[in-house]
């Protein structure tokens, strides 16, 4: 019993011989490791952290600078968010003056159609035979006729004055349906400058519209990838601080 015990304490020591120079070995080969990559080991870190006083207030300083990090991501993602909104309502009220000015180019032109007709009709009923009156009652006819025009909103102040001047093409002593002829050209083709001026206008706010629409989406994908950005901070951010650095070992130890 005595040797069975002797022996039993000599594998003991033995083993646990072997079982310190394994650990030993470990410690000196990651020391070795971490020499060779320019840095310290992790046991170096540990040491470290236990005994320098600074590594407390280091860690606080990265934790501090994380936390400023998140904050300003934060922020961002709120701006670009506030950015998006009022990108949507430009958009929105430039395609609404879009469509406004469709609206105001089809009734300009529908208005100039009409003109176009009643121009034809009159050119039609001016080719019969016309009746012989009084010079002076066709003047007073041409009066009449461009100044209810007028009130009308149909022609113009300078239409008017070229009217009663009798300049431009305008005869005091024309028949009544000539007279009406050429008042409605002159209808028709201030109709047709409204139309052409609100056609402009309409170009004009398609392309603001494009460009507002545009801007739209640009800040919509940044508002989505800054919010994105922000999920993953928020998610990684808690699982680094809850693990000290000095404990996590390096890669290949």
């Amino acid at each position: 019993m005595q040797n069975f015990s002797h022996g039993m304490q000599q594998a003991l020591t033995i083993w646990l011989a072997l079982l310190a120079a394994a650990i030993i070995a470990f410690f000196v080969m990651s020391y070795m490791s971490r020499r060779g990559q320019g840095g310290p080991s992790w046991w170096s870190r540990l040491r470290k952290a236990i005994r320098d006083p600074d590594a407390k207030r280091e860690k606080l300083a990265k934790a501090e600078r994380s936390a400023e990090e998140l904050q300003e991501l934060q922020r961002y993602c709120a701006e670009v968010a506030v950015a998006a909104e009022r990108a949507t309502a430009m958009a929105d009220r430039r395609r609404n003056e879009w469509e406004a000015a469709q609206r105001t180019q089809e009734a300009a032109w529908r208005a100039y159609e009409e003109s176009e007709q009643d121009v034809r009709r009159l050119r039609r009923a001016n080719a019969f035979p016309l009746t012989d009156d009084d010079p002076e009652t066709r003047r007073r006819h041409l009066v009449r006729m461009v100044n209810a025009a007028h009130d009308r909103g149909e022609i113009s102040a300078s239409d008017l004055a070229d009217a009663l001047m009798h300049r431009d093409g305008w005869d005091p002593q024309a028949h009544p349906f000539a007279q009406q002829l050429m008042l409605q050209r002159v209808i028709r083709d201030r109709k047709f400058r409204a139309y052409q001026e609100a056609s402009e206008i309409e170009r004009h706010t398609a392309n603001a519209a494009d460009m507002a629409a545009a801007a739209k989406r640009s800040l919509d994908d940044e508002s989505f990838d800054a919010e994105l950005r922000l999920r993953k901070a928020t998610a990684v951010k808690p699982a680094e601080q809850s693990a000290p650095s000095f404990l996590t070992a390096p890669a290949g130890s």
